[in-house]
């Protein structure tokens, strides 16, 4: 006789938070609409209030980033799982600053992606 498996809970979709951080707005608004682009195409559902964005350039510390601050609150009450940016410079400008982020995000579950190797992969095909 084999065993029986449980019966699986139904999946829940993806809960990402699209940030990007540029002193250009047009730029910025470029960069979320890509990451929104790319969460779609994956299944996974942008969280309310999950497009964030600062006014800024890379080399500014991300806590002193009003826009990355709510995504780290995100991120605290658990509301995400997947933190999806243009190229991970975004979180910190230098290593130990991108390192103590990411940090901080895997302790309370939350991943981090980046858009630029999927949207190659989607211009050249290589997604189907």
């Amino acid at each position: 006789m084999f065993p029986i498996d449980p019966p699986r809970a139904p999946r829940q979709p993806t809960a990402v938070a699209l940030y990007a951080a540029d002193p250009d707005p047009g730029t910025v608004r470029g960069m979320l609409a890509a990451a929104a682009g790319v969460a779609v195409a994956r299944g996974w559902t942008v969280a309310d209030g999950g497009a964030v964005s600062d006014d800024c350039l890379l080399t500014q510390a991300p806590q002193t980033r009003p826009g990355w601050n709510r995504l780290r609150e995100l991120a605290e009450l658990r509301r995400i799982t997947i933190v999806l940016v243009p190229a991970l410079g975004h979180i910190g400008f230098t290593w130990a600053v991108w390192l103590a982020e990411q940090r901080f995000l895997h302790c309370r579950g939350v991943s981090v992606v980046s858009v630029e190797p999927m949207l190659d992969a989607i211009m050249t095909g290589e997604n189907r």
